[in-house]
């Protein structure tokens, strides 16, 4: 029953029980005719009366409620949708107030929802996509190995385009991976001691070959003045891969990298500059942006579909740090990893 027949009903339910209860005042003789007729009188007045100031009250904050109802059901099929009336009583004012603002919540959620699997599918496709590549050349070579029509010359070179097509898929293999996990970075705070020196030995090992290939010099400075520190290091170890990965990835064969650490109040600096094209200025804050590649085109030369510094400066942030860049065209770019440094006696 509509709230607006409710109040009716119990306006005309206490104007019935006043005329039985009259009728039966008369009947008892408990007073007369004249008086039973004022009562009756008085009573018809002021259900008239109430009737009409449920009305002009009443029906404002009825028609808002009802309104509401209509929009949360648009609301639930996706059509989101705001209520702008107000009434003289606070509390459907404030309520009205609250569901705008959750419906803007929800929407803004939403969008970004679909923004964000959109992202995704197309990643998934453009590296659905870019695995095809060296699919099918590992086939093409597999079967010229298989023929043995080659010579060992040949052999050797055949061998290494099979070991960079693999590495190429591996690579391919864990931005997929990265695609579906990287928005669930585990918010789980380790602290493990770890000792900056083994742990970034560790990472440029992962990348021996690619640096001798290419002829780089890498150097490590600061690390000897370095206490361990108290921190996550799996975190750490991708932070310092990915951040190394790239400059790899966008600086030439023989140009070295270089990793400076030092140690702050509060917190260790990470440095890693590189030799590479650099980054114009506009671009710099945007390449943590996920997705955003400054090389538009995708190849195998550089690779990556822009995934590797949106998650890199996720975990920095998982692990209470910061990460910044200062880079110049031609000059090369240096990363700056900021992360909370707690010596041994303060934890």
């Amino acid at each position: 029953m509509k709230l607006r027949n409710l109040l009716f009903m119990i306006y005309l339910a206490v104007l019935i029980a006043v005329l039985v209860m009259t009728k039966y005042f008369v009947k008892q003789m408990l007073f007369d005719q004249q008086t039973a007729n004022i009562v009756l009188l008085v009573a018809i007045v002021l259900t008239v009366v109430l009737t009409c100031i449920n009305y002009i009250v009443m029906n404002p904050m009825l028609k808002i409620i009802v309104e509401l109802q209509l929009s949360s059901q648009k609301n639930a099929e996706g059509e989101f949708t705001t209520l702008k009336k107000k009434t003289i009583a606070s509390e459907i004012t404030h309520l009205v107030t609250d569901y705008n603002k959750m419906v803007d919540q929800l929407e803004k959620q939403l969008l970004q929802i679909k923004h964000s699997e959109k992202e995704k599918n197309e990643m998934v496709a453009n590296l659905s996509h870019d695995i095809k590549t060296p699919a099918s050349s590992l086939i093409a070579l597999s079967q010229a190995l298989e023929d043995d029509i080659l010579e060992e010359e040949e052999k050797k070179y055949y061998l290494e385009a099979v070991v960079d097509n693999c590495h190429r898929i591996a690579e391919l293999a864990n931005e997929l991976y990265d695609v579906v996990d990287h928005d669930d970075v585990s918010l789980e705070k380790r602290q493990e001691k770890i000792w900056l020196d083994a742990l970034l030995i560790k990472v440029l090992t992962s990348f021996k070959g690619k640096i001798d290939h290419a002829q780089r010099e890498v150097t490590i400075e600061g690390t000897d003045r370095i206490c361990p520190i108290y921190s996550d290091e799996s975190k750490l170890y991708r932070i310092f891969y990915n951040i190394i990965d790239n400059s790899l990835k966008y600086s030439q064969k023989g140009a070295a990298i270089k990793i400076m650490v030092n140690a702050n109040d509060g917190y260790i600096r990470i440095a890693i500059k590189d030799e590479g094209q650099g980054i114009p200025l506009a671009e710099q804050q945007r390449i943590f942006h996920r997705t955003y590649r400054i090389e538009k085109s995708r190849n195998q030369a550089t690779g990556g579909h822009g995934l590797g510094l949106s998650i890199t400066k996720k975990l920095v942030e998982n692990i209470g740090g910061t990460i910044t860049v200062h880079s110049q065209i031609g000059e090369g770019s240096t990363f700056y990893v900021d992360i909370p440094y707690k010596k041994e006696k303060e934890l």
